[in-house]
């Protein structure tokens, strides 16, 4: 399936120094956007964040990972009676708490859900 995007007809010219076009092409980078894309969106008021790390899904699968063994661990110390299910909340809690910090550090479109 191909992919059809707006067609742009309209352009918009300025000048710059050199001070300034580094700015902006080191700000664009940190966005991991283009020129073009950073000045459309900055000239529109939208809020340009910082890209993630390009590790971020590993980062995310990896705590997972690790917060599903943690649980299934739990999970059986309480079968046998040696953890308390208060003491599996306050790991769950942990866990979410973590999970959570990362999606709002690296995913600020995502901190009002």
């Amino acid at each position: 399936m191909s992919k059809t995007f707006p067609v742009k007809k309209y352009q918009i010219h300025f000048r710059v120094d050199q001070k300034e076009y580094e700015s902006i092409r080191k700000n664009a980078a940190r966005a991991g956007l283009t020129i073009s894309q950073y000045a459309r969106k900055a000239m529109a008021g939208d809020i340009i964040v910082e890209a993630p790390p390009a590790d971020l899904n590993y980062l995310l699968c990896e705590t997972k990972r690790a917060g599903s063994n943690l649980h299934q661990v739990l999970r059986k110390l309480n079968i046998l009676g040696i953890a308390h299910p208060l003491e599996l909340e306050r790991c769950a809690d942990d866990i979410r708490n973590a999970m959570n910090a990362i999606y709002q550090t690296y995913c600020p479109e995502n901190r009002n859900k």
